[in-house]
């Protein structure tokens, strides 16, 4: 029944869609279609006023110059009679304004006799050429003779010349030529009645299309600028075409007297033929957008009603189904948070968690069977120096490569894993000898030394590989990965692509804690210990808020050493306390440095319970700040739970001076210690960090750890902020946004960054917007007293 509706209103949404697009659709259409038909007919309308102008025109000065031919044939005799001295004549037909200048020409072109004195004594040669041809094609009848005749004869331009023969009494030839020059003036006058508009123009043409003649609303003009193009040659004697000029197109309308020798053109420009339609359509244009406007506002207005209808049946169909997708979405949580908390995400293999459990019931399987089970630990060769110079991708490409060459070796039963880094533990089962697992081993060198191509790139590489046999070296999984660890760092020692079994004699680990403990002197008095920086991102605008700093080892002979492998030896040698100040020390110098580039971002140092307890710490603290003139809100302290176990009160003194000084005050790795919520009245705290181990099961919602969601709940009551830390997928990121976690940092946003990668990376240059797109990464990296980074 809901679903019909849905349907119905779908349905219903769709018909008002297409009604308003038809509706607007029409409205809009009529409109075109009725402002193209009002041009056309304003066309029209004005293109037959102006050839029936253009023939009145034509047909009056055909009159004029037909009637200047008759008179002229009547008083022939007497105009040859004015060089006799008949005056009289002469005076009263020069009074006739057609016959304002008149002067008669025998056969050959000489003057017989004229009204005016400088009238020329011989006709021009293509005068007379253009006679002989105009009396072939017409007979003989007057024209308008070409103005373009050469010599000193040209008449002025303000006459109208008309050349009209007179003959003999049989009428068969030429008697004598008669020219009578028409006063422009005249004709002036005799149009002045018309009405042309601003922009209309008549013109007067000659037989060969030159303009003598032209005529606006201004007067009478002898030169103006050509309109192209010109009348057609051949054609009918009238007819319609669009001319241009600099000043716009027009509208012409001709009517040619062939046997006269002129045309009449009357044009004007579009726009002022248009003007009126375009006035007019331009308040209808205005009122459809209104009325278009109306139509869209209702129907926004009735898609708001039909999509709250909708959105009542939709919701009402969610709570029918609530049930079922809460049971899915339940099992699809499990499902991927079984998978993602068992899974090493770079490597496709078992996490170190998962793999020591497998590897639990593998154990008790082959001790039940009474069969042979070894462990491998694998270290690859050279893998700092290839992540460093090649990139981080170059290195995950890598990591990926030899998990794919381990699965591939692997018999049913056996199981492989990734401890972090480039640290592959491998379990064999079966019922392999040790023969059989020396072969394997042997094998697996070969093939996880053998080069590898990687986007593009060849790379070699090296495994070195330590094992431990159950039930020879161990009788647990710790004890045996302990064993096959000591092994690898002996064979690490013999050289590359090299593997050891274990012997009880080795005892590499504690020889090289004794290493690390005599180089950590030294180490602090040369500055061995260097910091790297991992972004914390304001989840509510995905901007780098500041950094975590984290210290490593920068080993001559071992290389950068992260701080599981020192942090503890730190503290049981007495050197925690120096470290602690050489990281103070590291962080300051770097807090300045930046400031003096301009950049004025925060930074996040761990200190240690030790550290806290010294009675001049926060004094030294503040004086050490002020040495290197930086601004104590720019520097913020990580404490760990233990600080709440102080039986003196003397860290806690410590954090509420800093605190008043304005360092901010974060509580890391809370959710895993000793302090609950009840402890944190005590302490001056601005932050609460979320433990990773907290953070790696959310894979779907914030429902999945109701753990987190409390703690997050519970610090905002607190006035706190909440940084979550170890933050390594999108999936993540989504729930702690929905749970209400203002930071976070991990390998989903950015690994830590060295002094040299901190340069180079986009937000630390004041690129804010490519921060949300992250950079997957997934070795574990400790904080700067120990800590997850």
């Amino acid at each position: 029944m809901i679903r019909r509706s849905l349907s119905s209103a779908s349905l219903l949404r769709l018909l008002v869609l297409m009604l308003c697009a038809a509706t607007l659709a029409f409205l809009w259409g009529l409109h075109v279609s009725q402002k193209a038909a009002a041009r056309q007919d304003a066309l029209s309308a004005k293109a037959a006023e102006h050839l029936n102008l253009a023939s009145i025109v034509a047909q009056s000065l055909r009159q004029l110059v037909d009637r200047a031919q008759a008179v002229g044939r009547v008083t022939q005799g007497d105009m040859k009679a004015l060089r006799q001295g008949n005056a009289n004549l002469a005076r009263l037909l020069a009074e006739d304004p057609v016959f304002k200048r008149m002067s008669l020409y025998d056969r050959q072109g000489r003057l017989v006799s004229a009204s005016h004195a400088d009238e020329a004594a011989t006709l021009p040669e293509d005068w007379l050429r253009q006679l002989q041809l105009h009396v072939a094609r017409y007979g003989f009848k007057p024209f308008l003779p070409s103005a373009e005749a050469p010599g000193i004869n040209a008449m002025p331009s303000w006459r109208l010349p008309f050349i009209m023969p007179l003959t003999d009494l049989p009428g068969r030839e030429i008697d004598s030529i008669l020219v009578v020059q028409l006063d422009i003036g005249y004709l002036a006058v005799l149009f002045q009645h018309i009405d042309l508009g601003s922009t209309g123009l008549m013109r007067l043409l000659q037989d060969d299309g030159q303009e003598r003649l032209r005529i606006d609303a201004s007067g009478v003009l002898m030169a103006a600028d050509n309109l192209e193009p010109g009348l057609p040659q051949a054609g009918p004697d009238a007819g319609a075409l669009t001319q241009y000029s600099p000043g716009g197109a027009y509208q012409s309308l001709y009517r040619r007297v062939a046997e006269r020798g002129f045309s009449v053109v009357v044009s004007q420009r579009y726009e002022a033929i248009l003007a009126p339609s375009t006035q007019a359509y331009a308040r209808q244009f205005w009122l459809n957008l209104s009325m278009t406007l109306m139509i869209l506002a209702s129907l926004a207005w009735t898609l708001r009603l039909l999509r709250k209808r909708q959105e009542a049946f939709s919701a009402l169909e969610h709570a029918q189904q609530v049930n079922q997708q809460l049971i899915e979405r339940l099992e699809e949580a499990h499902r991927r948070s079984s998978h993602a908390a068992a899974t090493d995400h770079l490597s496709g293999l078992h996490n170190r968690r998962q793999f020591v459990e497998v590897a639990g019931f593998a154990l008790t399987r082959q001790r039940g069977q009474r069969r042979l089970m070894a462990i491998l630990f694998i270290d690859m060769d050279r893998f700092k120096s290839i992540n460093d110079s090649l990139g981080h991708k170059i290195g995950d490409l890598l990591l990926q490569a030899v998990a794919g060459r381990i699965q591939r070796l692997l018999e049913p039963g056996d199981e492989a894993s990734r401890f972090g880094g480039d640290e592959f533990v491998v379990l064999l089962a079966g019922q392999r000898s040790e023969e059989q697992i020396n072969a394997w081993v042997r094998e697996l060198v070969q093939k996880l030394s053998a080069t590898y191509a990687l986007d593009g790139q060849e790379v070699n590489t090296s495994p070195s590989v330590g094992v431990s046999i159950c039930p020879r070296d161990g009788q647990e999984i710790d004890s045996l990965i302990r064993c096959a660890d000591a092994a690898m760092y002996s064979a690490k020692q013999a050289g590359r692509a090299q593997y050891r079994f274990f012997d009880p004699s080795l005892n590499l680990i504690d020889i090289h804690a004794f290493t690390l403990e005599q180089a950590f002197g030294a180490a602090l008095a040369e500055h061995q210990f260097v910091l790297h920086y991992q972004p914390q991102i304001r989840l509510d605008t995905h901007q780098v808020l500041g950094y975590e700093a984290l210290v490593r080892w920068d080993h001559p002979e071992f290389g950068l050493l992260y701080p599981d492998r020192f942090i503890d030896l730190a503290e049981r040698s007495g050197f925690i306390i120096e470290l602690g100040w050489e990281v103070l020390r590291l962080a300051c110098e770097a807090l300045a440095r930046w400031h003096a580039q301009g950049r004025e971002a925060r930074l996040a140092v761990n200190v240690s319970a030790l550290q806290l307890r010294q009675a001049d710490f926060s004094t030294r603290l503040l004086s050490q700040l002020q040495g290197y003139g930086i601004a104590a809100q720019r520097l913020e302290l990580e404490i760990t739970e233990t600080t709440i176990l102080d039986p003196e009160g003397t860290a806690v003194g410590h954090l509420h001076r800093l605190r008043d000084a304005g360092l901010g005050i974060s509580l890391d790795d809370f959710g895993r210690g000793y302090a609950g919520f009840a402890h944190l009245h005590s302490l001056p705290l601005s932050k609460l960090k979320i433990d990773r181990s907290l953070i790696a099961p959310l894979s779907n919602s914030h429902d999945d750890s109701p753990i987190v969601s409390s703690t997050i709940i519970l610090a905002k009551r607190l006035g706190l902020e909440v940084v979550a830390e170890g933050v390594e997928t999108r999936e993540q990121v989504v729930c702690l946004k929905l749970a209400g976690c203002d930071i976070a940092q991990g390998y989903h946003f950015s690994r830590p960054l060295s002094p040299a990668q901190l340069l180079d990376y986009p937000p630390f240059n004041g690129i804010e917007d490519l921060v949300a797109a992250g950079s997957p990464a997934y070795t574990l990296e400790t904080s700067a007293m120990g800590h997850s980074g």
